[in-house]
């Protein structure tokens, strides 16, 4: 998988767009791709856009990194979906009181 690949999936899908050698905005839970001198590192980032030691991988190359990014980006989407869902039943079982 190649970048413009993983852009589009990302676009279809209408997933987070992850950050790419340094090209996008950082973000909590960002997904970050880095090529590096021996070859790949994702991660994703906290809310003071530090990386997430437990999410850090390395990669020989692009096509793995990128594979690795789009199933984290999907893993993201998920986990935002489910606390939405959680969100919505609390509130929904304490309504506000008048």
């Amino acid at each position: 998988m190649g970048i413009s690949e993983l852009l589009s999936i990302v676009k279809a899908e209408n997933l987070d767009t992850p950050v790419i050698n340094g090209v996008g905005s950082l973000h909590l839970d960002a997904v970050v791709a880095e090529q590096t001198a021996g070859g790949w590192r994702v991660y994703l980032v906290d809310e003071r856009d530090q990386v997430i030691a437990p999410t850090l991988r390395s990669f020989d190359d692009e096509s793995s990194a990128l594979e690795h990014v789009l199933r984290k980006l999907r893993q993201v989407a998920k986990s935002r979906q489910s606390m939405a869902r959680l969100n919505a039943r609390t509130d929904a079982s304490n309504p506000p009181s008048s």
